[in-house]
């Protein structure tokens, strides 16, 4: 089981690396076209639409790939003053329990996110002439990602439930 837990991180420790790289990638281009755009509106005093635009899409996109990795590393909002009182075997308990929810509710959201995306295929964007299925395809990317990372929480807390209660038993 153990090795089973090692191998699955080992490989979200590079799924994220990928991520940051691309992170690192989107907001530098997110900078530069917007530094463009900054210049091109108050210097020349022209604009367009799709620089704004691809500004606007990358973000997004860097929203829902970092929630992933925020997932993993326990970062989200949350209100844990009163699961901070409880003992470490609880507060698993609480985290595994919170982590299916929100599993559950990912698995909603992943479907309609689809369904979305097939809707928005037959739209083009204004700006850049993309099918809208593009940018609405960062939710179903980010959901896949953030149930990956989610279920790694869940082996992780199970596993320390598990070594929790070896150390009273000993």
């Amino acid at each position: 089981m153990i090795s089973l837990l090692k191998a699955y991180s080992k490989f979200l420790d590079k799924l994220e690396t990928v991520e940051k790289v691309f992170l690192g990638i989107t907001v530098a281009i997110m900078i530069i076209v917007m530094v463009y755009q900054v210049i091109l509106r108050y210097c020349f005093a022209s604009a367009n639409s799709w620089s704004e635009e691809l500004a606007r899409y990358l973000f997004i996109y860097d929203v829902m790939i970092a929630a992933a990795i925020a997932t993993r590393k326990n970062s989200h909002l949350q209100v844990d003053f009163i699961i901070n009182l409880f003992k470490p075997k609880i507060k698993c308990i609480f985290t595994i329990g919170a982590t299916v929810v929100g599993i559950v509710f990912l698995v909603f959201l992943f479907t309609y996110s689809l369904t979305l995306c097939q809707t928005a295929s037959s739209n083009i964007s204004a700006g850049l002439k993309i099918s809208m299925s593009i940018p609405y395809a960062c939710m179903p990317i980010g959901v896949v990602l953030m149930i990956l990372t989610s279920i790694e929480v869940i082996l992780k807390n199970a596993w320390k439930i598990r070594e929790l209660g070896k150390e009273v038993n000993c």
